[in-house]
């Protein structure tokens, strides 16, 4: 044997002994090579992962900035319904319509939000039928309201109009101005709601009486306001209004007295109080099944906003990997594509946040979150930090869950893709070094 070939004998042996010796230490399920400086390194994509579909607890909904009103029907979520409870209040105190005011109109104007992507969810072909009510109980901007809350409101109906959602064009309107001749101006994106004659009379009628004092003796005799929306044609959709800016919402009185037509504004704004309702029924749904049978998940998964659903999620090989020191992770990314089609009529959640309930309480805190990326159609959450706790033991939590990181205020949804899913499965990348 020359010495050329011991050589190549010795080499051989020593490698054989240092990929022993890494496969010995374990891994993720993950292949493995040595680094330059002799250190094991390593990539996975492959680490088990669970999904189920969950049903959403209650959010707190009062006091946002965007209020939601609406109805559509999901072929996979089945229907959801958003509905708004609110006050009005005085624009003034001690207020007097003149000597013998006459009622000519009283119109509800709903301002749509500023962000004009966000003003309108669902099929704009739709047409829907608005209904505004008296409530007959007390709210208040001082407490906190959820979701699932019931309103109790008077008999008949104050006002309703049939409306094909348009965001995003102004009206023309007739300005009354008092005192000056009337015009006609361009105002905000809004909707126009009539109200009755009869209820725009009762107004007139408390003319300088107790209750146009002041703001709390209008609110003991209108304890505010609550509208619905039926969805009359097409597949539905959820509209989203600004209920904190007077200069966008607000409720109109016109009239005429001995001396001039006029008009006198109550004020829809951040001083009142305003709260979602919102409902679902998942009845004969995909997403009623997997309630009760988790095994489903792993084909897909149904997140939903407006308190409806979420993901709960488990990294089975993590979980074996605790208390485990040897591994050093260097990047690990979740990426959750989205299944084909989904999103054709309903846009899919535009950031899906990594939630973690922790141990022994119903407080949850954020772990992590991504973007979709409609190019790819798929989420990717960066959990590099939060694999390296986990495999430290160092993660206090009981469960996690993917969730609309903006699940108060959107009406979106996204078909997850489980980790058994036929074409483009949820995985868990992960490159590490084994120390």
């Amino acid at each position: 044997m020359n010495w050329k070939t011991s050589k190549d004998l010795l080499i051989m042996l020593i490698s054989l002994f240092i990929l022993q010796s890494c496969k010995k230490e374990g891994s993720i399920g993950l292949e493995d090579q040595l680094n330059e400086t002799g250190i094991g390194v390593g990539k996975n994509d492959t680490a088990r992962i669970v999904l189920w579909t969950v049903k959403d607890d209650t959010l707190i909904s009062s006091n946002y900035a965007r209020n939601l009103l609406g109805e559509f029907i999901d072929p996979v979520f089945g229907e959801t319904r958003a509905s708004i409870a609110f006050h009005a209040t005085l624009s003034k105190n001690n207020v007097s319509f003149g000597t013998t005011p006459t009622l000519d109109s009283i119109v509800m104007v709903m301002g749509y939000i500023g962000d004009t992507s966000q003003r309108f969810y669902g099929d704009k072909n739709s047409i829907f039928n608005i209904s505004v009510s008296q409530l007959d109980e007390t709210i208040s901007n001082d407490s906190i309201y959820y979701s699932n809350k019931k309103y109790k409101v008077k008999s008949s109906e104050i006002g309703s109009v049939r409306y094909r959602p348009n965001p995003k064009d102004s009206l023309i309107i007739q300005n009354i101005i008092d005192n000056k001749k009337d015009t006609v101006m361009k105002v905000y994106p809004q909707i126009r709601i009539k109200l009755a004659n009869d209820f725009g009379k009762e107004l007139l009628a408390k003319s300088g009486l107790v209750d146009l004092s002041d703001n709390t003796a209008f609110l003991n005799a209108y304890k505010g306001f609550y509208l619905t929306a039926k969805n009359m044609s097409g597949n539905g959709g959820v509209m989203s209004f600004d209920l904190t800016n007077a200069n966008r919402s607000y409720i109109i009185l016109y009239y005429k007295n001995t001396t001039d037509t006029s008009s006198f504004i109550f004020n829809i704004n951040s001083v009142a109080a305003n709260v979602n309702r919102y409902e679902h029924d998942y009845s004969n749904t995909k997403v009623q099944y997997q309630f009760t049978d988790t095994v489903q998940g792993q084909q897909n998964a149904y997140a939903q906003s407006l308190a409806g659903t979420r993901v709960r999620i488990r990294f089975p090989d993590l979980e074996l990997r605790k208390d485990s020191n040897k591994i050093a992770i260097n990047k690990a990314e979740l990426i959750i594509p989205i299944e084909t089609g989904s999103d054709s009529k309903f846009a899919p959640i535009s950031t899906l946040s990594l939630k973690a309930r922790r141990k022994g309480s119903s407080a949850e805190y954020l772990i992590s979150s991504g973007v979709y990326d409609a190019s790819k159609k798929q989420y990717t959450i960066e959990m590099t930090k939060t694999v390296q706790q986990f495999i430290l033991n160092r993660l206090d939590f009981q469960a996690l869950y993917l969730e609309d990181a903006s699940k108060q205020i959107k009406a979106n949804r996204s078909v997850l893709n489980g980790p058994k899913h036929p074409s483009r499965p949820i995985r868990l990348a992960i490159s590490y070094s084994k120390l």
